[in-house]
């Protein structure tokens, strides 16, 4: 997966640029061993939750609107 875009769910983002020190790693083990980089696939990082979704509806969005007043809303106050 190095280079200079890397796939997530058919989608291609640019990768992150990496010391050229660091140490490769495609073992889930090592995630937490300073100084290694670990290459995960898409359903390796899915599964570890890398791709959750966090982001309002816009339902909700709307709802967290509602109690702002409308002179607020106009004046950007």
């Amino acid at each position: 997966m190095s280079g200079s875009t890397s796939d997530r769910g058919g989608t291609l983002m640019p990768a992150v640029s990496m010391p050229a020190d660091a140490v490769l790693s495609d073992s889930i083990a090592d995630l937490l061993v300073p100084g290694v980089v670990v290459e995960l696939d898409t359903a390796e990082a899915d599964a570890l939750g890398a791709f959750e979704e966090t982001a309002l509806t816009e339902t909700d969005a709307w709802e967290a609107n509602a109690d702002v007043e409308s002179d607020e809303a106009r004046d950007g106050d």
